[in-house]
């Protein structure tokens, strides 16, 4: 097998973030190939000191350049005048109806989606890190499109967890898990709705908690969320609990009775996947790419009526032989998501894509 040097460029990174996670996760893979694999970045936080700044590369000593796509940026001039041949990895762009009109937010992601269109023809091929993504590529008409979700190394769930209770979880009540930004798409107030069915439904034993994690995206959204816990009289039933370490949310999947999620709009939905790896069963609104994320590794609802939510939330929690069908699809789903699936898979498309030209673009 030919070595090649295989280098890729994200604008920014972020501890924790889930594009870095992945370009880290993507780097591991292709080094185990053999190839010479380094990350170059316009925005470095201090703690990930082995990226270089992107104008330390050099396309000459390059023979092909992954190249990051979630949202619009500046630097479009700077990637296209990279005269190495070039694949882009299309992680998606939540559509810009999702963010408040003439925020920041909404700028970049329309920004993000002319990027995307413009710049089919300057590259050789395109990796989408799921169907969702790569039905997009498509429709952008890049050439050598394959699906790849090199996205997480799943052992990093395995760390040591911390105590739960200091979130304000109370251990003798079933715990209802949801991560993710405080966002309208990510429709946690549909969550809400369905905890109160919920808690109306069950006449018998300690009543269920949710816990909603993740930082807040849209201040405006959060607001209403705690508007709504509190017009329910759910006070003492949901947290927000904010961002939280990655010991905290291990002790959370491992403390959870069940997954949930509601949101409108996700590329690919890592958490549906870490449920999977804490043995958590899974309730999911269907949208976007949750279907095919998840795969047989949950219940998937077709609308979006938190009643029936609840419902059926109700029963995986009271039906032991049904929690344990769910958790054992989480664990065939993982395999999909592996080193040992997805390193031929990466290797091949490598092969096929060195072999071809590198530019398509009229002069």
């Amino acid at each position: 097998m030919k070595h090649l040097r295989i280098h890729q460029f994200t604008p920014a990174t972020a501890v924790g973030d889930g594009v870095t996670t992945g370009v880290l996760f993507t780097q591991k893979l292709l080094r185990q190939l053999g190839h010479h694999s380094e990350i170059y970045c316009a925005h470095i936080p201090q703690q990930l000191n082995q990226i270089h700044h992107h104008s330390h590369f050099q396309a000459d000593q390059c023979d092909l350049l992954l190249v990051h796509h979630s949202m619009g940026h500046p630097l479009e001039d700077w990637i296209l005048s990279q005269t190495c041949q070039k694949a882009l990895v299309y992680h998606n762009i939540t559509p810009s109806e999702f963010f408040a009109p003439g925020s920041a937010e909404q700028h970049y992601s329309e920004v993000g989606r002319q990027q995307l269109k413009r710049w089919a023809c300057h590259f050789s091929g395109a990796i989408g890190d799921s169907p969702y993504n790569s039905q997009e590529l498509e429709e952008a008409s890049y050439p050598n499109i394959t699906t790849l979700p090199m996205l997480v190394e799943l052992e990093r769930f395995a760390g040591a967890s911390a105590a739960t209770t200091s979130l304000g979880h109370a251990p003798q009540r079933p715990l209802l898990l949801s991560v993710g930004r405080l966002a309208e798409n990510k429709r946690q107030h549909l969550l809400i709705d369905a905890l109160w069915h919920l808690k109306n439904m069950q006449h018998t034993g300690p009543t269920p908690q949710l816990l909603l994690v993740g930082g807040t995206t849209s201040q405006g959204y959060a607001n209403s969320l705690h508007h709504h816990i509190h017009k329910l009289g759910l006070e003492n039933d949901i947290i927000l609990t904010g961002k939280c370490s990655d010991a905290q949310l291990r002790g959370l999947y491992q403390h959870a009775s069940l997954y949930w999620c509601a949101s409108a709009h996700e590329g690919f939905c890592m958490p549906l996947i870490e449920a999977g790896w804490f043995n958590l069963p899974v309730v999911s609104i269907a949208s976007s790419n949750i279907p095919a994320t998840l795969g047989e590794a949950g219940l998937i609802l077709n609308n979006s009526n938190p009643m029936e939510l609840a419902s059926v939330s109700h029963m995986v929690l009271t039906d032991p032989a049904l929690q344990q069908q769910l958790i054992d699809a989480g664990q065939r789903n993982l395999q999909r998501y592996s080193e040992a699936t997805l390193m031929p898979q990466l290797q091949d498309y490598i092969t096929r894509l060195t072999d071809t030209t590198t530019s398509a673009c009229a002069p």
